[in-house]
């Protein structure tokens, strides 16, 4: 089974944006060793100016399994990101709630990843910034969109919320599905066409897009060492 989940950090002032010691590397071949050893299927790292963003796909047997300690798979990333102050001490990658999804994963990993091994995928990441005012209304509708699984879009997309941010996961070239897997109409979108779904954005923060498209540092997947 796969168990996806997003993850946020916080970096501390940088004098470049190369991490020294070869840090990024050594958080990329953790998760290369955990593909190994049949524990993660897709690990994606991506940047955005003091932030990063953590894209996990975990194969886990039963959902109800304790996640991988992402705190502890990019341990060596630590003396240069701000600990999160939680209800259970402070941690290092904060996670994210997810908001959206197109695609429920298949339990058979080779269906799951059929994509990505016909095509050559680029693994996209991209942040929003939505007014925190309309918050409610971004969740209410994209759950609803959600519950009712008809709108298609790319299978392997993801988006999940930490405060007023949103981080996007998807896959291109996209490969359009929905979670009812029937080609039926959405009605539910059309409510959130009539929210006027523009003025949930700060388009400012977000240097005039809805969601901008951020650099990768690392991307690691199971058909990788496949291919």
């Amino acid at each position: 089974m796969i168990r996806r989940s997003q993850y946020r950090c916080s970096f501390k002032l940088l004098t470049a944006d190369i991490l020294p010691d070869n840090i990024i590397e050594r958080c990329q071949d953790q998760f290369k060793k955990l593909i190994r050893e049949g524990r993660v299927c897709n690990a994606s790292f991506y940047k955005y100016n003091s932030m990063g963003f953590l894209y996990l796909e975990e194969i886990v047997d039963d959902y109800s399994e304790p996640y991988l300690s992402v705190d502890q798979c990019m341990y060596d990333l630590q003396p240069y990101l701000k600990p999160w102050p939680e209800e259970d001490g402070d941690r290092y990658f904060a996670p994210m709630i997810n908001v959206y999804y197109h695609h429920i994963p298949e339990e058979d990993l080779d269906k799951w990843e059929l994509e990505r091994t016909t095509d050559k995928k680029e693994r996209v990441g991209r942040v929003a910034f939505v007014f925190p005012k309309k918050l409610p209304s971004y969740v209410m509708h994209h759950t609803a969109i959600v519950n009712e699984g008809l709108l298609k879009g790319d299978k392997y997309a993801y988006i999940s919320l930490h405060e007023n941010l949103l981080f996007s996961y998807y896959e291109e070239p996209r490969n359009n599905v929905n979670i009812k897997g029937v080609d039926k109409e959405s009605v539910v979108i059309n409510d959130w066409l009539k929210a006027d779904p523009e003025s949930h954005f700060d388009r400012e923060k977000g240097r005039g897009s809805n969601f901008l498209v951020i650099p990768c540092l690392f991307t690691v997947d199971r058909v990788d060492d496949i291919q």
